[in-house]
């Protein structure tokens, strides 16, 4: 693409990164949510949002790359400097830093294999009952602390896990529906003795959120021949993450 100065004037240098290159689209995408989600903090009432309003507006307004070309002609871009205002809600930043541990973790999953080459790896969903949206921190609270119970249970015999926190819209458009995505190395024999049923699944996380009503759970094993790296983009499409590299056998 022509990108000489004559037509940066010309358009009154309002190209988009998509202009320029196919991978600039999820960047104008993020930017899109970022400005939504600055109107949201402008409008709210309590004190202290405006400045988050202001922080996220402006936030990757500033991005310096190099532009690449690949064998086939493309423009590729190569990020150089950026400004992120660092807010915790905004989308570019959380986007960002899914990108930054996605990198991380799949450089380490390569060395875990080959270290415990017999484990296998379980994709857990555990959720809860969709709340109020001001109920939400609350919530997050309580399936986080619900979690750490869980661990400490001895039917918890994985040797180290990923663990993220997910919070979608309610089908009835208002609720948040708050769960656990977790990646959990289990040893040789979980499928020998040791196995936990689903039943036993629900019945334990039930015990663990000390509520009277039976949660969904879901666990699905990953087969002997994929590659865990398959699960972590959905893992960490979100940001709220944790990493614990157990020390139980």
């Amino acid at each position: 693409m022509d990108l000489s100065p004559e037509l940066i004037i010309k358009t009154k240098n309002k190209l988009k990164l998509s202009n320029v290159s196919v991978a600039g689209k999820i960047w104008d995408k993020h930017r899109a949510s970022a400005q939504k989600i600055s109107e949201y903090y402008a409008d709210a009432e309590e004190d202290g949002f405006a400045r988050y309003a202001w922080r996220v507006k402006n936030c990757s307004k500033w991005l310096e790359f190099n532009l690449l070309d690949d064998d086939e002609g493309t423009v590729q871009l190569q990020l150089t400097d950026a400004r992120f205002c660092r807010v915790r809600h905004c989308p570019v930043c959380q986007w960002r830093r899914s990108l930054m541990w996605k990198a991380k973790i799949c450089k380490i999953l390569p060395q875990i294999i080959s270290d415990y080459p017999k484990h296998r790896w379980l994709f857990i969903t555990l959720t809860l009952k969709n709340c109020d949206i001001k109920e939400l921190r609350s919530t997050l609270n309580l399936i986080n602390k619900s979690f750490k119970r869980l661990t400490e249970l001895k039917i918890w015999r994985f040797k180290g896990w990923i663990k993220s926190v997910e919070v979608t819209r309610g089908q009835d458009g208002v609720s948040a529906h708050p769960h656990l995505h977790i990646l959990a190395m289990a040893p040789p024999s979980y499928f020998s003795h040791g196995y936990i049923t689903q039943a036993k699944w629900v019945d334990t996380w039930q015990q663990c959120l000390r509520v009277n009503y039976q949660p969904v759970v879901h666990v699905s094993a990953i087969a002997k021949h994929q590659d865990p790296k398959i699960i972590i983009p959905e893992i960490l499409k979100y940001q709220v993450i944790r990493v614990r590299p157990g020390s139980r056998r």
